[in-house]
């Protein structure tokens, strides 16, 4: 096999696997779905990745690591200034769900392990940037993760019990606002 021949394989295998795990969970989700979705033999899929664990595991820390690396060098870019850093990283962190909207309810969903793989793999890495970014602050930066976490996450969790209320609504523009007030929110709190 080519390597890019591999490579689509690998790449086809990690996109359903995500759409499977998204759709039916970490306990709901079977391999043999995931291959079919994918276009690969059952062995396929194993030979890339050993057991159903290995590649939950992959596609997590790579959504997390990709948000996370992201936020956290906006953060830490000393050469902007503070206000700045906050307001691109949390706008980033934002437009991130946004086009993850089903990340949110599976975060929830399996935060036992969610939880484990970014305690072992993710959090080491995240703590270093925090505890930085907390001594310029001077706050306690577990604060502000939990609010930029909950205010950024809560709308797309809670907008299909508003859309079963209220009807069809304009969703792109509601996100725009609903960012833009969380970012006026997060900044007031921290008095900038």
């Amino acid at each position: 096999m080519s390597k890019r021949a591999t490579n689509n394989s690998e790449q086809a295998i990690l996109k359903a696997a995500e759409e499977e795990f998204l759709e039916c969970g970490y306990d709901g989700a079977r391999t043999t779905s995931i291959a079919e979705r994918a276009g690969v033999t059952h062995s396929m899929l194993h030979y890339f990745f050993r057991t159903k664990e290995q590649l939950f595991e992959r596609i997590l820390l790579d959504k997390f690591s990709l948000v996370a690396e992201s936020v956290l060098l906006i953060f830490g870019d000393t050469s902007m200034p503070l206000r700045e850093r906050l307001e691109k990283g949390i706008s980033q962190y934002f437009d991130f769900i946004a086009a993850n909207p089903g990340l949110p309810r599976f975060m929830v969903n399996e935060i036992d392990n969610v939880e484990t793989i970014i305690e072992g793999q993710l959090l080491p890495r995240l703590m270093t940037k925090a505890m930085e970014l907390q001594k310029e602050l001077d706050i306690d930066v577990r604060h502000l993760l939990l609010e930029v976490l909950s205010l950024n996450i809560f709308p797309f969790l809670g907008m299909p019990l508003v859309e079963k209320a209220f009807g069809d609504i304009a969703r792109e523009e509601l996100y725009e606002r609903i960012k833009q007030e969380n970012i006026t929110v997060i900044l007031k709190r921290l008095g900038l």
